[in-house]
C-alpha cells in the first residue's frame, strides 16, 4: 500500500509540470517533456528499491516515462480550459497508474521469493567460507545460478519423406538435442512480472497516447490542416514516433527475457519495433492523413509486431495469426482511403 501511495504523489506531481508544457514554445517543450519522462522513471527506482540511478532496473522505468512524456505533448493539443484540467486528471491516473503497475508489492516480492526458492531447492547453494579448492579461489559465486545444458536423447524420425502426411513443425537435428532447464538467475534485473496481460495493454495503451503527444510537440504533426512539414519537423518527427515504439518495445520484450543477460534481446526488439514505425510514421505524414489518424495506425503496427514476436509458432504455420493479419490489413487499406478521401467529412 505504501508502494501505490508513493505512484500516486509521483503521479500528481508530473502530471502537475506536465500540464505547463501548454504555454511553451515547440523547442523548449520538446526538452521539457523530455525531463519530466526522465523524473517520471528516475521516482519510479527508488520504489523498486534503487536509489542510485546507474543501479536502477530499466524495465519497470519505461511506462512510467513515456506516461509523463504523453501528457506534456498532448496538453499542447488541448484548449485550457476546459480540456487541459481533464489532462491533467487524466494523465495523474495513467502515471499513478503505470507505476503502480511496475512496482506492485507482488511484483516486488518476486525476487527475494525467487531467492529463497532457489536456495531451498539447492540449485545455486552459497559455498561456505572455509570451502578450500586446489588453486586457493572459489570456484562459484554466492547467488550466481546459470543455466545447465544436458543432452538428451531424440527419436530420428526414419519415415520416407514421400509418405508424409504433412511436415514436422519442429525440425530435429541429429541424434541428440540440446535442452536448457529452466534455473532462476541469482542476480535478474527484474522478475517476470506476474501480469504480462496488464503490462500489455499499459504499453499498447500508453504507445498510442505517445504518437499522440509527439503531434503535439512537433508543430502540425497531427496534420489538421493537412498541410505538410518542412524537411526538419518530419525527421523530428519520424524520430520521436520511433523513440516511441522503442521504449514500448523494449518493456513488452522484457515479459519473455526480464533477467540481465537477456538484455541484447531487449535492445535488439528496440529496433525491431522502431524501424517499422519510423517508417509508417514517415509514409502516413506524407500522406497528410488527418487529426488522429495517424497515431491510431501507428499504434495498430506496434500491436502487430508484437503479436509477430510473441508468437510461439513460425508465422507461415499461425494460421490464427495470418487471418488477423489479414483483417487488420483490409482494415488499415480501409482507414488510410477514408482519410485521403473522406476530406468533406473534416470540413477540410
Amino acid at each position: 500500500m505504501q508502494q501505490r501511495n508513493v505512484a500516486r504523489e509521483l503521479g500528481l506531481a508530473v502530471a502537475s509540470v506536465a500540464v505547463l508544457d501548454h504555454w511553451l514554445d515547440a523547442g523548449p517543450a520538446l526538452l521539457v517533456a523530455v525531463l519530466v519522462a526522465a523524473a517520471a522513471a528516475l521516482g519510479t527506482g527508488p520504489i523498486v528499491g534503487e536509489w542510485r540511478p546507474w543501479r536502477m532496473p530499466a524495465i519497470p522505468m519505461m511506462l512510467p516515462a513515456l506516461a509523463a512524456f504523453s501528457i506534456a505533448g498532448i496538453s499542447r493539443l488541448v484548449a485550457p480550459w476546459p480540456w487541459l484540467p481533464l489532462v491533467f486528471l487524466a494523465g495523474w491516473v495513467v502515471v499513478a497508474w503505470s507505476v503502480s503497475l511496475e512496482t506492485a508489492p507482488d511484483v516486488l516480492a518476486e525476487p527475494q521469493a525467487a531467492v529463497e526458492s532457489g536456495a531451498a531447492a539447492g540449485e545455486a547453494p552459497e559455498p561456505s567460507p572455509d570451502e578450500d579448492h586446489d588453486d586457493g579461489k572459489s570456484q562459484t559465486r554466492a547467488g550466481l545460478a546459470t543455466p545447465r545444458i544436458r543432452a538428451v536423447a531424440a527419436a530420428v524420425d526414419v519415415t520416407p519423406p514421400t509418405i508424409r502426411v504433412r511436415p514436422r513443425p519442429r525440425a530435429e537435428f541429429g541424434l541428440a538435442k540440446i535442452v536448457t532447464e529452466e534455473v532462476v538467475p541469482g542476480t535478474p534485473e527484474m522478475p517476470p512480472h506476474p501480469r504480462p496481460l496488464a503490462v500489455r495493454a499499459a504499453g499498447l495503451s500508453i504507445a498510442f497516447l505517445g504518437f499522440v503527444a509527439v503531434g503535439g510537440l512537433v508543430p502540425d504533426g497531427l496534420a489538421i490542416d493537412r498541410s505538410s512539414l518542412t524537411t526538419n519537423d518530419l525527421i523530428r518527427f519520424v524520430i520521436l514516433n520511433a523513440l516511441v515504439a522503442g521504449v514500448v518495445g523494449y518493456r513488452l520484450a522484457a515479459l519473455a527475457s526480464p533477467h540481465r543477460m537477456d538484455r541484447i534481446v531487449r535492445i535488439v526488439a528496440v529496433g525491431q519495433y522502431a524501424a517499422p514505425v519510423a517508417a509508417g510514421a514517415f509514409v502516413l505524414r506524407s500522406l497528410a492523413l488527418p487529426v488522429l489518424f495517424i497515431p491510431a495506425l501507428l499504434g495498430v503496427v506496434t500491436y502487430l509486431l508484437t503479436d509477430l514476436r510473441e508468437s510461439p509458432d513460425p508465422v507461415t504455420q499461425n494460421q490464427r495469426l495470418l487471418e488477423e493479419l489479414a483483417v487488420i490489413g483490409v482494415a488499415v487499406v480501409a482507414v488510410v482511403l477514408w482519410g485521403l478521401f473522406g476530406r468533406e467529412l473534416f470540413g477540410r
